[in-house]
């Protein structure tokens, strides 16, 4: 392209260039791609590759517009004559606005490598990809060399300071920043009560809001999401009421608030009164009932998605297939994947691993091995699935198999794969399995075992009858054991029928004062008594239930009749 660019320049003059570049500027709000390629043909012929000035145009318009086309701006910005540093910011911002903050890092890189000076254009666009990452310490090190080449002072790179320091969860670094600022314009304003909400601090994020002299929607929308994040809908509710006028985030804030509330009359009245409505919106709601186990409504307000979008968005399909995975609903499960197949909707891993975590919870293994074959692209989640629906199903020679196929493929397991495999060997009673796996866990794989891995490590040795073994693992844990370890360490005892250690009441009773309203707890102590015929400590157990006022939660069961769950 650049030798084209310079024969044109050499053979024709810069007059009808320059009229095409005052035409473009006139008309870029209206480009499509197209348009742009054939105002570069033009320019190419008028001889404007000479006047830089055309081309940085069409670069802007490639890089940073919603209809403009990234790698087309890549091969500007590699063979067009445009100034470096306006080149190196549009394709920053464009990198940025496309989700890609590595690359963008990469091209920063590049500048400084070229010796390219930045200005106060290049470091928002740099600062906002540290944060997209995340990435702390290069943030740190933007921050520094902001502050030597003497941009700390312009409010533009200061609030890209304030905006980053907030995602970084560091909210007093950026209200020091934001203090700093004699001139704060409601952008700013907006992203410092973000950082408070980010942090979970919304008695400040209120403060600072009722600072505000002058506010837009964002505002609300900032503290309004911050009163749903964390349950506050009643002062959300009363917000809402307050503010002079709504978007569709706004509405969608509260639908997803109170649908994670399970107040599933609240979201279909909001639903009904607002003004718009799009596929974010049924996903909030669908997603917030999943969430809280709404799993039946979850399903029942999908239906009505659809007769108001024709085509879901991905979070939606996820939340109802989890949804039809808890209740078991097999043929809604089924329906719901060949409606992804007629609409030709994408099957990546993500919702890959949701249609096999459904399939294999409904019970029907060879649907879980039939998505994950068809898969074109298999990363962690799809394998995670995999190994689960095995040792699931009893089946775990496959579930190790398929982690020895996974590591063979240099695939990195995640903490959740490793207690897949681990409940495999539990499963299976695969003592020296679990035990290698669960030594490997750091040095191999760099995963800190959790609360969930000792869990899985109690239950194999319990289960394999090495109580001894377990209660030492259950020293070792760096946190307190919960009900859910004693739980697993009882279990085995049920389970081998021992009453060899001498020590059940010891155990029972630690168990219990970790959660002295959990009836889980006192049933599991009562049960593991009766199991070996200690029948007057079984009923000591239930009565201190009642005594301290626990109450057992009855159980339910549901039944799917014609594909309806009730």
């Amino acid at each position: 392209m650049s030798a084209s660019l310079s024969a044109a320049s050499s053979f024709y003059g810069l007059g009808r260039g320059r009229i095409l570049l005052h035409g473009l500027s006139k008309s870029s709000c209206c480009l499509s791609m197209s348009h742009l390629k054939q105002h570069l043909a033009r320019i190419i012929v008028a001889g404007a590759s000479g006047h830089p000035s055309a081309l940085a145009s069409l670069l802007s318009f490639a890089a940073t517009s919603p209809h403009g086309d990234l790698r087309f701006a890549s091969l500007l910005f590699a063979h067009a004559p445009i100034p470096a540093r306006f080149a190196y910011n549009c394709m920053l911002r464009g990198l940025v606005g496309a989700r890609l903050p590595g690359g963008a890092l990469l091209l920063y890189l590049q500048m400084n490598r070229g010796c390219v000076a930045p200005d106060r254009f290049t470091f928002p666009s740099v600062l906002k990809a540290c944060s997209l990452l995340p990435a702390a310490a290069a943030g740190e090190s933007v921050h520094a060399r902001i502050f030597r080449l003497g941009f700390s002072l312009d409010a533009y790179v200061r609030s890209g300071l304030v905006r980053m320091y907030s995602e970084f969860d560091q909210v007093a670094a950026a209200r020091r920043l934001f203090d700093e600022i004699p001139d704060r314009d409601v952008v700013l304003w907006n992203s410092m009560i973000g950082g408070y909400v980010k942090c979970g601090d919304i008695a400040y994020a209120r403060r600072l809001f009722d600072e505000m002299k002058h506010r837009n929607v964002g505002t609300y929308n900032a503290l309004l999401g911050g009163y749903a994040k964390f349950g506050f809908m009643d002062s959300a509710s009363r917000l809402f009421d307050e503010m002079p006028e709504r978007d569709v985030v706004s509405w969608n804030t509260m639908i997803g608030g109170h649908a994670r509330s399970g107040a599933i009359k609240v979201v279909r009245d909001l639903l009904a009164r607002a003004p718009q409505k799009n596929a974010t919106t049924w996903s909030a709601a669908i997603s917030g009932l999943a969430q809280c186990g709404r799993f039946k409504d979850a399903l029942d307000l999908f239906k009505d998605m659809l007769v108001e979008v024709p085509r879901p968005n991905q979070s939606a399909l996820v939340s109802v297939l989890s949804s039809c995975a808890h209740l078991g609903t097999l043929e809604q499960g089924i329906w719901i994947h060949r409606y992804i197949t007629r609409q030709e909707i994408e099957v990546d891993d993500f919702l890959g691993s949701s249609l096999m975590d459904m399939y294999a919870k409904c019970g029907m293994l060879q649907g879980t091995k039939l998505v994950f074959d068809r898969l074109e692209k298999r990363h962690v989640c799809s394998w995670t699935s995999m190994i689960y629906g095995f040792a699931m199903h009893g089946r775990s020679p496959e579930a190790l198999e398929t982690f020895r196929e996974m590591e063979r493929l240099r695939i990195k397991p995640s903490d959740v794969t490793i207690i897949a495999v681990l409940c495999a060997c539990s499963h299976a009673g695969l003592v020296e399995q679990g035990l290698n796996i669960f030594s490997r866990m750091h040095h191999d794989y760099g995963i800190t075992p959790k609360i969930e891995h000792y869990t899985c490590m109690v239950d194999i040795l319990s289960r394999g009858n090495l109580i001894e073994e377990a209660l030492e693992v259950i020293k070792s844990m760096p946190m307190e054991p919960d009900e859910f370890v004693w739980g697993a360490l009882l279990g085995g005892l049920r389970a081998n029928s021992q009453d060899q250690l001498g020590n059940e009441e010891e155990l029972s009773s630690k168990m219990v004062d970790l959660k002295p309203k959990s009836s889980g707890a006192y049933v599991l102590v009562a049960n593991m008594f009766a199991s070996i015929d200690r029948w007057d400590d079984a009923t000591r157990m239930r009565r201190m239930m009642v005594g301290l006022g626990v109450k057992k939660n009855p159980g339910f069961s549901l039944i799917e009749v014609n594909g309806c769950c009730s």
